[in-house]
């Protein structure tokens, strides 16, 4: 009988951190859904801006990882309504269109971070695991030790 991996083990305790991956593309959303999962996340999947919404209050995600274009409401205007109403969760914004005002608009409506299409299954499990760290401790304290 083999273990189950560490990720798997922390999945089947119910303390996985919850992703919600928000495109229209249902074909990506599946693949990311399936690298967060193996990755350790308890990942879902939605198509929309108004099924993001509703599946932020349903699923509680602690972080999302949200195309800019989707139907209504856009990606932007999903991440400005929520840190509007002090959603505090992680969002890593992503996209085809790639431009600097395409990044700044992002930033600027609340997204954490921003990566381009296409990118890499190891730079999006790396942006959602930045973004699920623990915050660092006060401004002058010692790095946690590893």
């Amino acid at each position: 009988m083999t273990q189950p991996e560490p990720s798997e083990a922390s999945a089947a305790a119910g303390d996985a951190r919850r992703v919600l991956v928000v495109d229209d593309d249902a074909k990506l959303a599946t693949i990311l859904v399936l690298a967060l999962q193996r990755a350790g996340y308890d990942a879902r999947a939605v198509e929309s801006g108004d099924q993001a919404l509703w599946a932020i209050l349903t699923h509680q995600p602690d972080a999302l990882v949200l195309d800019v274009v989707i139907p209504h409401p856009s990606g932007v205007e999903v991440c400005r309504h929520l840190r509007a109403h002090g959603w505090t969760g992680g969002i890593v914004m992503i996209s085809a269109r790639s431009n600097p005002d395409d990044r700044s608009t992002a930033i600027r409506a609340g997204a954490d971070t921003f990566l381009a299409k296409p990118f890499g299954l190891t730079d999006l499990i790396a942006a959602v695991g930045t973004l699920l760290t623990d915050p660092p401790g006060p401004p002058g304290a010692a790095p946690p030790s590893r």
